[in-house]
């Protein structure tokens, strides 16, 4: 019943995605940051003549005349109807002249600055782009194949030089064309990410929660926890690493179902509140964003209890290892193991249970079982071994995820201590947990 009611509420709250994002887009000056077109109007000097173009063959035009024709949009917002105008209509048959408008704005607000130049990207850039787009969308149509990648580069009035790397999009007789397909994605993307910035930044939890469940069927009561609870978690850890609306964002880099956001931290020394990245990634209609907030491992889950029993006895910062009780609790092991010994009196060894391997550091006698020592590392693959929070193998995903919302960005391990560091390692397949490891260093 509780998955029955958790994919209630998740429909109720996709029903309503729509109209929280129709009331943002309508309410909200689309200020996140630095993320609208009015942020650079300070910056892009309206030309007094806008020169008309035209294509050197008289036919259509090339790549380079392509970025130029773009780069002159870009810094002549009087000039882009005649622009627009003097594309070949074979160039410009999918998209209307809106469509342009909100692309060149869109550029616009990418390169704050002057237009200084374009140069076609090196062959080991444009193959890093086309492996996003190709890891998002292997079904758009043209293919990443049918691309190229050409960087403007613009200054801004205080001397930072910037730069963006430009998709263009070539038909099958390799000449530029407004690609409808490629410009809605990444118009839709860069959408979501004003939006997503803008709910941090005025703290709507609802409105945040609405774009991370955009388009995700909830399969469970924690998988939908989770997703609330990375919502506030996200704009906890927001207020407290970065300052949106102070420190400045920019989209760095963007194309079919992929985007990179530069947030800048405030002026000062602050290392807690600096320079980061964000990436964007759309698959099959949804948009995740790659939050890479520190997290703290919880006491609770620097440890496995058996039962309701600690396996190992806490020593100050060290879990210690003792046969007696370990033998008792547990049975005798599988096996047990030396794997280093040339020193008598820290002898490295391993014991191994049903679901259950031990390593640690002190004395073994293996005739005897008996061994007592530091525990350097302890891994459980069976329900019975849990954490103090009741994290165990089996579990799903979420579970975790309720725990620790950006554990998944710190690669599955979570830390915690200074004089002996603890971290917990996550093993996930299929979103099940299936190993988790405690490590202990000095």
């Amino acid at each position: 019943m509780k998955i029955k009611s958790g994919q209630f509420k998740a429909n109720k709250h996709l029903a309503k995605i729509g109209a929280i994002l129709l009331a943002l887009l309508l309410s909200l000056s689309v200020t996140a940051c630095v993320l609208s077109p009015s942020a650079t109007q300070g910056d892009n000097q309206t030309a007094p003549d806008t020169p008309a173009m035209k294509p050197e063959n008289d036919r259509f035009f090339r790549e380079d005349e392509w970025i130029r024709l773009l780069s002159l949009a870009v810094s002549n917002p009087d000039g882009r109807l005649s622009l627009w105008e003097s594309v070949p209509a074979v160039q410009r048959a999918e998209i209307t002249l809106s469509d342009f408008i909100q692309y060149i704005d869109f550029l616009s607000t990418t390169l704050p600055g002057t237009i200084t130049s374009f140069a076609r990207a090196t062959e080991e850039e444009s193959e890093t782009l086309r492996t996003h787009v190709i890891k998002n969308d292997k079904t758009l149509v043209p293919t990443a194949q049918q691309a190229t990648f050409w960087w403007l580069h613009a200054e801004t009035s205080d001397g930072r030089e910037l730069r963006f790397a430009v998709p263009v999009t070539l038909n099958n007789q390799r000449f530029p064309y407004f690609s409808r397909s490629w410009l809605q994605k990444q118009q839709a993307l860069y959408h979501y990410i004003v939006l997503y910035l803008e709910a941090v930044k005025l703290r709507n939890e609802t409105a945040l929660t609405s774009l991370i469940w955009q388009n995700t069927l909830i399969k469970s009561q924690s998988h939908e926890e989770s997703m609330s609870k990375r919502a506030s978690a996200l704009i906890a850890s927001y207020f407290q690493h970065t300052t949106p609306g102070i420190g400045a964002c920019r989209i760095i880099e963007m194309v079919p179902g992929y985007a990179l956001v530069e947030q800048q931290g405030p002026p000062g020394n602050n290392p807690m509140q600096q320079e980061r990245t964000v990436s964007f990634v759309e698959n099959d209609g949804i948009i995740t964003a790659n939050e890479k907030f520190p997290e703290l491992l919880s006491s609770d889950d620097s440890l496995f209890l058996f039962g309701d029993n600690r396996i190992f006895r806490l020593d100050q910062d060290v879990s210690v290892v003792e046969s007696g009780k370990m033998l008792s609790m547990l049975g005798t092991p599988l096996d047990i193991k030396v794997l280093n010994d040339s020193d008598p009196q820290a002898v490295h060894y391993q014991v191994i249970w049903p679901g259950l391997t031990v390593e640690a550091i002190g004395t073994c006698n293996i005739p005897n079982l008996e061994f007592t020592g530091r525990l350097r590392q302890a891994s459980a693959t069976y329900t019975t071994y849990r954490t103090g929070s009741g994290l165990k193998p089996g579990d799903s995903i979420y579970e975790l995820y309720k725990r620790y919302p950006f554990v998944r960005e710190n690669g599955y391990m979570i830390s915690r201590g200074e004089i002996v560091r603890k971290t917990l390692s996550i093993q996930v397949e299929t979103d099940i947990i299936t190993r988790l490891t405690i490590t202990l260093e000095p």
